[in-house]
């Protein structure tokens, strides 16, 4: 597998020995362009374990789509903390001024 970026191309599928379709080879291109090649990478290594648990021979479109949505991304995981900032413990203590009263 190469992905390719706007730079050139990079054979880390190779180097990790995985098998991978064109078109999963195709939205994990889109998915490093619009992310990160880092990020892409390590989609392969994750999308090479879930194939190989549904006892596949090569990475598919769907192994790459599963792994998109279980590991985010720098900008996506950014935006879920925003949505759901409110959700967070650390946001439970009203006055930070106030020292907080431990109960014994």
């Amino acid at each position: 597998a190469v992905v390719s970026t706007q730079s050139g191309h990079y054979g880390r599928g190779e180097e990790e020995d995985v098998e991978m379709g064109d078109d999963a080879m195709l939205v994990l291109t889109k998915i490093g362009m619009e992310t990160s090649l880092r990020y892409a990478i390590q989609l392969i290594t994750c999308a090479s374990l879930v194939c190989r648990k549904r006892k596949g021979t090569e990475v598919g479109v769907d192994d790459i789509k599963r792994v998109y949505s279980l590991f985010l991304d720098e900008t996506r995981s950014s935006q879920y903390l925003k949505e759901y900032h409110q959700e967070f413990m650390f946001n439970e203590i009203k006055d930070e001024s106030k020292p907080m009263e431990l109960s014994s």
